[in-house]
């Protein structure tokens, strides 16, 4: 088992990458695109991009699921191929789009296939040993917040040759990332390690329902709390930079990088460590308590020069998923990896399809209301954050007792179990 960063685990780190950078590439030329559709009206195009989003959100949470549950039954890698070749079409059909629709179409195949990042982590988890798979899923996450830093900056830079430049752009990288995974990703999931698929595992509503056999439901909880909190920051920290602080759309991209550069090093170079020395648990319970801090600061805060100074504090806080989903692994057998991972990628997009409307209503009835910038009813939106990680940190300590790690606890056991039979 590899315990390092191998080959393959490039590829998947890659394929995080895109997933991100070909969501960002697109962004700084949507309002261009969409306004050519509607007139020249950038207010309309507002109004499209938000149902693009909820669209795109919807596939992910739909898709998710399914794509986790098939990697379980054929294997990691024909989903994974077959993803990446689907992601390649959508964006070159969406840079040759003529009419709207089309851009529908291709968001909702784009929603469907970012789905992969829980067939990558399903197949490090084959790939890994309990003890280094939460380092491995912070590869991921970091290469996901490379993306994050990359796909804006780059994009922009495309939008002056128009603005369907990025797409095509994003097309190229999506089938460089295929190649990568045809040349350098072998099959991680044995045989006999598959299993049949049923409605209960690829229904998108299951971990409402019920949750993958060994993992505390308290987890799936912590983590959907953690990521409603945590997509205030997609959602409103624009606009809010803009109102409170006065930025230009310059700064806000600087925090934008700010923040997915302290993303990278955090998962990259903290978490591992960190985990393997406090447990997982503990990881997320302090990621937590420095969230809700930090959110609470910034209902408050005037100073845009100490919010960019704090920024770190939310990039930590941004492990607490990670966290959460390596404990969770641990727990399960090697044949429901993949639909662990579905789970918690579907438990995600619908928080996203939640979370992006409720914080953005909210920010906008406070000022639309008589609210002013300087005041809390600009942060309202941090306010809700700070209880929704409040929620997901109570959670956690009432239902789960942090500790040592997984294999900590294991030894644990084993040692008393030893001690009862000798005795």
């Amino acid at each position: 088992m590899p315990k390092g960063f191998d080959r393959a685990t490039a590829v998947i780190c890659t394929i995080a990458i895109l997933n991100t950078m070909g969501l960002g590439l697109i962004m700084p030329v949507m309002p261009e695109l969409l306004a050519g559709f509607q007139g020249g009206s950038i207010a309309k195009a507002a109004a499209i991009g938000g149902y693009l989003s909820l669209v795109f959100a919807a596939m992910q949470f739909v898709f998710s699921p399914i794509l986790g549950a098939l990697s379980d039954r054929y294997g990691r890698r024909p989903i994974l191929l077959g993803s990446l070749a689907l992601a390649s079409a959508d964006y070159l059909m969406m840079a040759m789009a003529p009419y709207l629709w089309m851009i529908f179409v291709g968001r909702m195949l784009s929603g469907a296939s970012s789905a992969t990042l829980s067939v990558s982590n399903a197949y490090l988890a084959d790939l890994s040993s309990k003890d280094d798979r939460t380092k491995l899923f912070g590869y991921v996450g970091a290469a996901a917040g490379i993306g994050f830093v990359m796909g804006p900056f780059i994009g922009g830079l495309l939008g002056t040759y128009g603005p369907r430049a990025p797409f095509y752009a994003a097309s190229a990288l999506s089938f460089a990332a295929l190649l990568g995974t045809i040349l350098f990703v072998q099959e991680s999931l044995p045989e006999e390690n598959r299993r049949p698929i049923t409605w209960k595992i690829i229904n998108p509503l299951g971990p409402l329902l019920s949750r993958v056999q060994g993992v505390p439901l308290a987890l799936f909880a912590v983590y959907f709390f953690d990521a409603l909190a945590g997509f205030v920051f997609p959602a409103v920290w624009a606009y809010f930079g803009a109102a409170r602080y006065g930025w230009d759309s310059t700064t806000i991209g600087l925090s934008f990088g700010i923040i997915g550069i302290c993303f990278v090093l955090t998962q990259a170079a903290i978490l591992g460590p960190v985990a393997k020395r406090i447990g997982n648990l503990n990881v997320a319970a302090l990621g937590l308590s420095l969230g809700v801090a930090g959110f609470l600061t910034l209902v408050w805060l005037q100073s845009g020069l100490f919010a960019l100074i704090l920024l770190p504090i939310f990039a930590f806080r941004a492990i607490v998923g990670i966290a959460i989903v390596g404990e969770s692994s641990a727990q399960v057998d090697p044949d429901r990896q993949g639909e662990l991972q579905g789970t918690f990628a579907s438990l995600g997009a619908l928080a996203s399809l939640v979370s992006f409307p409720m914080m953005t209503q909210l920010f906008a009835a406070q000022l639309s209301n008589g609210g002013s910038a300087n005041t809390w009813h600009s942060g309202a939106p941090f306010l809700l954050a700070a209880g929704l990680g409040s929620l997901a940190l109570l959670l956690l300590i009432a239902t789960v007792k942090p500790g040592p790690t997984t294999k900590g606890d294991e030894a644990q056991h084993d040692h008393v179990e030893n001690t009862g039979k000798t005795k």
